[in-house]
């Protein structure tokens, strides 16, 4: 997933500051600018558990997995996000193209738009409510995509208030605005001064019913 869904700097949001959508996604975004960290993990995905190395570094994140050797990596300047992929041992990176946001990495419930979270840079996002979840206060915040790329026509996220990060995520349809994805972190852990996400479940919903189809786990194992 993206930067802020795994690391947060222990630092309060500013709330003498009245902050807009774009302000907390933002702040959210740029939590990670200071680590320079690589942990091993796994995608969980019924009976198959795919390893890979989450490499994060100031303004990229980078996953690798093998057999076949892939690096997926999200580079971002400013505002500006940039997905690349790579595939075979030494590879140069290419941009991953629009018509691929949407492809499930491995099998798995999670696609090229999760990994990245390239809708947190998406524009005009917009702070519907605050929520208490998972024991804490949140700012739900609603961004619609902006060029129609992706499997996403809109999404919401739970952003902690207290400066951990990403807590959920929403994924909706574009033709009716019905849930087809959602994300939830389930656990996290303090190292150093950083919190990290080791768990986080995805879930993959029938738009019709509101039925769960499949689940993937994210798991930072080292």
């Amino acid at each position: 997933m993206g930067s802020c869904m795994f690391v947060s700097a222990e630092k309060a949001v500013d709330k003498s500051k009245s902050l807009t959508g774009d302000d907390v996604l933002r702040i959210a975004r740029e939590r990670y600018s200071s680590v320079n960290q690589s942990f091993e993990g796994q995608l969980r995905h019924d009976k198959k558990k795919i390893p890979f190395l989450l490499s994060l570094k100031p303004r990229s994140i980078n996953f690798r997995f093998s057999s076949p050797d892939q690096r997926i990596q999200l580079m971002s300047t400013g505002d500006k996000p940039s997905l690349r992929e790579s595939v075979g041992l030494g590879a140069k990176f290419k941009a991953v193209k629009p018509e691929w946001y949407r492809e499930r990495i491995r099998g798995t419930d999670v696609t090229f738009d999760d990994i990245s979270m390239r809708f947190l840079y998406w524009p005009k996002a917009k702070i519907i409510e605050e929520a208490k979840i998972k024991f804490t206060k949140a700012w739900v915040i609603e961004i619609r995509n902006p060029d129609g790329q992706g499997e996403y026509g809109s999404v919401r996220v739970w952003i902690d208030k207290k400066g951990k990060g990403l807590i959920k995520m929403e994924g909706f349809e574009p033709i009716k605005n019905r849930k087809i994805k959602e994300l939830n972190v389930q656990h996290v852990k303090k190292i150093g001064d950083i919190w990290m996400v080791d768990r986080v479940r995805i879930d993959t919903i029938d738009f019709e019913t509101g039925d769960r189809i499949s689940r993937t786990y994210l798991e930072i194992l080292k």
